[in-house]
Parts: structure tokens; C-alpha cells; sequence
């Protein structure tokens, strides 16, 4: 068995790919698995076939569809390629979907899940679109005719790997753009955070249009980790995986951490290969986390972050749940992180223990939003520090608790 040797350029995730053509496995998807060499395969091919479809570099790459190995496929495909990832979530709705397209300029759309024949209905919505790929009718026959001989390009730390799209002031969706150094920095840091390992199973819930599971899966492949993503969703479902294929990471929301613990038979069940069960994205009182602590016997771990800046910003360890005042906060940073709480209105600063905005500074903060010049300036600050909306203090320690949003405390 071989595993990934050191990327040639830090900021590099697919050669770390490239570099293992071990026969173990890389990908679990349901019943099915794929080995290194399956997967890089397919990922040579998907490269191969964006470029038959006239996908070039810097063009922006749309891939509506819920979970699946396909959204990995793409993406490295594009960082082949140099193209732009432009994920949507498999809920979003047409009109919604069609709007992130048609602001992308996106040549080509991918869809999965079934929803071709809905975004055929709105294409006019969708100028820029040459092509729109029915995946459930055309993705595995385009893979197998699509030459695996195309060239990679050569793409720089500071290209773009992806545009990640979330509500705007305005209401309407804006696309965060994450070079590939950002998301390399991302897949290091969560790694080293959370000790993956080559021999570690990877177990992705969350939706991968959004950045937490996105660099998730991304950490997996780069560090080598059988990453193993699941096609339904369920507290039952989720402690069956963890039971049964030992499970070593993952990564949910506190509902449902939640009702994994409420489920029934939950306390007798085999969580003992998990390393520790990391949560985030939303808040989680402390006595539920004593809860969740007291029925499956797991070291929690706590992963804060925004988007703009690729997802994690702070990590709450595991061992710092065991403290009662820590354990309602949200962490410290991570490496290259730094924090600031300012006065939302003036920019000032303010003292430790007192509430203001959450200031980041990070080598993974977006470059931009994609043709938002006024959205980008509202958040990022000529100096590179990035405004997170969210309000909070930091106590004498570095810890950072979160308190809600600016608007919210403004109101």
C-alpha cells in the first residue's frame, strides 16, 4: 500500500491525489467503494470530459446535485483544468439555482438528483449556459468516452478552486471565491486539528455544496483517508456507518448530535474507533453537550468558521470540553488565524470580555465576492481583515464566545 506523498506545492491538493495509486480504498458511497487508482481514474476522465465540453480555464464549472463522489470528481477535475468549482445544493431551487449560474457565467451545468429536466424549464434564466448535462443519463458514458490524456494545467496557489454561494445583503445569492492555497490550508489545518491520518475513515454528512463538508472531503482525499459520503442522512443511519465501517472522523450539526444521542439504543452503541466527533455550523448550549457527552462517550470537538474565510476559524478540543467555562465557548484559532472583536459601527476596538463584532484575519479568507465590489468592501477591510457578522467577546485566554449576529444586536 502506498499513501500520498508531500504535495510539490502546498497548496497543491491534486497531486496528493494523483500520487496514490494504492489499491485500498479511497471512496465509500453507499454499497459501492473505489480504490485510489479507481478514483484518480475518474477523476482524469471527468477532467477529460469537461474539456470535450469546452470548459477552459477560469471558466466557471456548475454542479447542481445533493452528496455524492461525483462532487469530487468535479472539483479536482476543474483544479485540473484550471477551471472554478461552483457547487449547488440539491434543495436549492430552480429559480434560485439558475440565479447562481447565470452570476457565475457558467458554461456548463451538471445536474444530478433528477433536476435536469426542471432546469431545461428556466435555461432562458441562464444565458451564459452552452451546455446542461443530464448525470443520471450521461455522466458515467461521458466519463468512459472522454479522453484521459488531457493536459493538466498549471494553476497558481492564489487561482480560484471554487465559488461558494450564500445570501447576499440584498437577498439575493453571492459567490465567495476560495483559491486553492485557501483550501489547502483549510484540508492542513482541519487535519492536524482533528490528528487524520492515512489510516483513517472519514465519514462526510453534511450537505458538500456548503465549505464545512466540502473541505471535509477534500482534507480526506488529500491526506489520504478513506472518505466515506452518505447518500441519506439519518441519526440511525449515521451511527450504523460509524458501527459498522469504524468510523475514526466526522462532522454534523448539534440537531442532529442531537438525535444521534436520543436515538434509541444509543448509549450501547460501538463508537470506540472515533477519534472524536466534531460539531458546528449552528450554536449548542453546554447542557446539551453534557448530554450528547453522557450517551455516547465521544470526545466532541467544536469547529467555528464563515465561509469567507473556508470554513474553520476556531476549534474547541476536546479536551477543553472537560472545563465548564470553556465548554460555552467557541475555541481558540487555529493556525494563521487571528482574531479582533471591534465595535461594529466604528471599527474600534474593544477590550476582552466585551461584546463586539468578530474580526478575522486568515491565509483562507475569499479573495472576493465574484463581481461584488460593494459586498466585498462591506466585509473586508483594506488591510485583509474580514468582518463575519457575527458577535462575540474573547477572554484572557484567546477564547472566543459567540453571541449572535450584528444586526441582531443592533436591533
Amino acid at each position: 500500500m502506498t499513501t500520498p506523498a508531500a504535495p510539490v506545492r502546498p497548496a497543491d491538493i491534486l497531486s496528493a491525489v494523483l500520487s496514490n495509486d494504492s489499491h485500498a480504498v479511497a471512496i465509500r458511497y453507499g454499497d459501492r467503494s473505489w480504490t485510489w487508482r479507481a478514483f484518480t481514474a475518474r477523476v482524469r476522465a471527468a477532467a477529460g470530459m469537461l474539456h470535450g465540453l469546452g470548459v477552459l480555464r477560469g471558466d466557471r464549472v456548475a454542479h447542481l446535485a445533493g452528496n455524492g463522489p461525483a462532487t469530487l470528481e468535479i472539483a479536482l477535475a476543474c483544479a485540473w483544468i484550471g477551471a472554478v468549482y461552483v457547487p449547488i445544493g440539491g434543495r436549492t431551487t430552480e429559480g434560485e439555482a439558475a440565479y447562481i449560474v447565470d452570476d457565475a457565467a457558467a458554461p456548463v451545468l451538471l445536474c444530478g438528483d433528477g433536476r435536469a429536466e426542471r432546469m431545461g424549464r428556466v435555461r432562458v434564466l441562464m444565458p451564459h449556459l452552452r451546455e446542461l448535462v443530464d448525470m443520471e443519463r450521461s455522466y458515467e458514458l461521458l466519463l468512459a468516452e472522454a479522453p484521459a490524456t488531457v493536459r493538466r494545467t498549471d494553476v497558481a496557489d492564489d487561482d480560484p478552486f471554487c465559488q461558494l454561494y450564500g445570501p447576499g445583503r440584498d437577498g439575493f445569492p453571492r459567490g465567495a471565491v476560495l483559491t486553492h492555497a485557501a483550501m489547502a490550508s483549510v484540508c492542513d489545518a482541519l487535519a492536524d486539528a482533528i490528528g487524520l491520518t492515512p489510516s483513517g475513515v472519514n465519514l462526510v454528512v453534511t450537505p458538500m455544496s456548503r465549505v464545512a463538508a466540502l473541505s471535509q472531503a477534500l482534507m480526506g482525499v488529500r491526506h489520504g483517508a478513506q472518505t466515506v459520503i452518505m447518500p441519506d442522512v439519518s441519526a440511525a443511519a449515521v451511527l450504523d456507518v460509524i458501527e459498522s465501517l469504524r468510523v475514526t472522523h466526522t462532522f454534523v450539526v448539534p440537531t442532529l448530535l442531537a438525535a444521534m444521542a436520543a436515538e434509541p439504543g444509543a448509549a450501547g452503541r460501538d463508537l470506540s474507533s472515533l477519534v472524536n466527533l466534531a460539531y458546528g455550523a449552528a450554536p449548542m448550549p453546554p447542557s446539551m453537550i453534557r448530554a450528547v457527552e453522557s450517551v455516547l462517550h465521544a470526545n466532541l470537538l467544536q469547529v467555528y468558521g464563515v465561509t469567507e474565510a473556508a470554513g474553520a476559524t476556531t476549534v474547541l478540543r476536546a479536551a477543553d470540553h472537560a472545563d465548564s467555562v470553556r465548554v460555552a465557548s467557541a475555541g481558540r484559532p487555529l493556525p494563521g488565524v487571528r482574531l479582533r472583536i471591534r465595535d461594529p459601527r466604528s471599527g474600534e476596538g474593544i477590550p476582552d470580555g466585551v461584546v463586539g463584532e468578530v474580526w478575522v484575519s486568515s491565509p483562507r479568507a475569499m479573495t472576493s465576492y465574484w463581481r461584488q465590489p460593494e459586498e466585498t468592501a462591506a466585509v473586508m477591510t483594506p488591510d485583509g481583515w474580514l468582518r463575519t457578522g457575527d458577535t462575540g467577546y474573547l477572554d484572557a485566554d484567546g477564547y472566543l464566545y459567540l453571541v449572535g449576529r450584528v444586526r441582531e444586536a443592533a436591533a
